[in-house]
C-alpha cells in the first residue's frame, strides 16, 4: 500500500474514528515504552476489539503495513560503499559496524 492508498483511507474516517485511531497509536507507544519485549502494532491490532469498523481497521491494517515494511530492528543494512567528500577515498558501510554510530541523510539543499 502507498501513501496515497494510505491518505485516501484515512480522509474517508469519522471523528469517532479518528479518536479511536489516535487511541491505538498510544496503545502502541504505551505498550512499547513499557514493555521490555519489543510490541509491534500488529499485535496490539490483533488484541483491539474485534467490532471496529471496517473504514477504522483498514486505517489500522495500513499502519501496520507501512510499519512492517521498512527495516526491522536488529537487522544490518545492505552494504554499499561512498565517496568521501572532497577526496577521492572510498568509504564502505560495512568498515564501520561496531565502531561508531552512523547517520545518513537524504535530501536536496536547493
Amino acid at each position: 500500500m502507498d501513501k496515497a492508498e494510505r491518505d485516501h483511507i484515512m480522509t474517508r474516517l469519522s471523528q469517532t474514528e479518528r479518536d479511536h485511531f489516535r487511541h491505538f497509536i498510544q496503545a502502541v507507544r504505551t505498550r512499547a515504552a513499557v514493555s521490555r519485549l519489543r510490541v509491534t502494532a500488529r499485535q496490539v491490532l490483533s488484541s483491539q476489539d474485534r467490532t471496529v469498523s471496517p473504514t477504522l481497521r483498514a486505517a489500522l491494517e495500513a499502519v501496520v503495513a507501512r510499519d512492517e515494511m521498512g527495516p526491522q530492528v536488529g537487522t544490518y543494512p545492505p552494504d554499499f560503499c561512498l565517496k568521501r567528500l572532497d577526496t577521492e577515498e572510498r568509504v564502505r558501510l560495512s568498515s564501520l559496524r561496531g565502531q561508531w554510530p552512523v547517520a545518513l541523510v537524504f535530501g536536496s539543499y536547493t
